[in-house]
């Protein structure tokens, strides 16, 4: 058998508890930076409201409803009416949730 001669080094205790602490740190902050990034994405996700804007100006244009049009999709508020600026008339198709500062907003010439 064998004599083993060499000293083998070894980590203490200490030094894997801080280890491990940094690691679990580091672990915490990046699950709250993804976590920030995916609520925000879901929060300015738009497409929903933007189809339903897109399926209401197919129903104007084809006389299926009548202005001044309002209804709750959603969270969102949706609002149509018709404005007449400098003899152009518009029709206003906005989307607004309650807690958003501006609104989405589509302007379509007649």
């Amino acid at each position: 058998m064998g004599v083993l001669k060499k000293k083998v080094s070894a980590s203490t205790l200490m030094e894997t508890l801080v280890a491990t602490s940094i690691i679990l740190i580091v672990f915490v902050v990046a699950s709250l930076i993804l976590l920030n990034t995916f609520k925000s994405v879901v929060q300015r996700d738009t497409f929903s409201v933007q189809n339903r804007l897109e399926v209401l100006q197919y129903l104007n244009a084809h006389q299926k409803i009548t202005l001044p049009y309002d209804e709750t999709f959603e969270a969102y508020e949706i609002t149509i009416e018709t404005v007449e600026e400098e003899g152009i008339q518009y029709t206003i198709y906005e989307a607004k949730k309650a807690d958003q500062k501006t609104p989405l907003i589509l302007r379509e010439i007649q």
